[in-house]
């Protein structure tokens, strides 16, 4: 097979994976947290402590338990929220997609016994 040829198999797999269930559903997630205008504030203002605490941990400067504590809070918010549940979820769904594609693609090019079961794949190994 040629290179031309695995190129274009590839963008084929790119192609079905956009539209696929898992991203189709993710999108749709993404959209509805974005026009949300709570629950995405919610998520910039958890983005914005946990960026400056990082800031403040990379420049080697002490994060306060107040700092600690109100990025907790911020969380346990967050955890609180369905919509951004929801988005977690779908997010979740199409990273073990991702990782079933990977999997498979890799017992393709090395080889891989999967006459133990697919455990190790999620089931997704043929």
């Amino acid at each position: 097979m040629t290179t031309e040829e695995i190129i274009k198999r590839a963008f084929e797999l790119g192609e079905a994976i956009a539209n696929s269930e898992e991203i189709v559903q993710l999108k749709e997630m993404q959209e509805r947290l974005t026009s949300d205008q709570q629950a995405y504030d919610l998520v910039v203002r958890y983005q914005d402590a946990r960026n400056q605490i990082n800031h403040k941990l990379e420049d080697g400067l002490l994060v306060t338990k107040e700092e600690e504590s109100h990025l907790d809070i911020m969380e346990q918010r967050l955890n609180n929220n369905q919509l951004v549940q929801q988005l977690i979820q779908a997010q979740e769904k199409f990273d073990n997609l991702m990782q079933a594609v990977y999997f498979a693609m890799n017992q393709a090019v090395f080889g891989g016994d999967c006459s133990a079961g697919c455990d190790s794949c999620g089931g997704h190994c043929m």
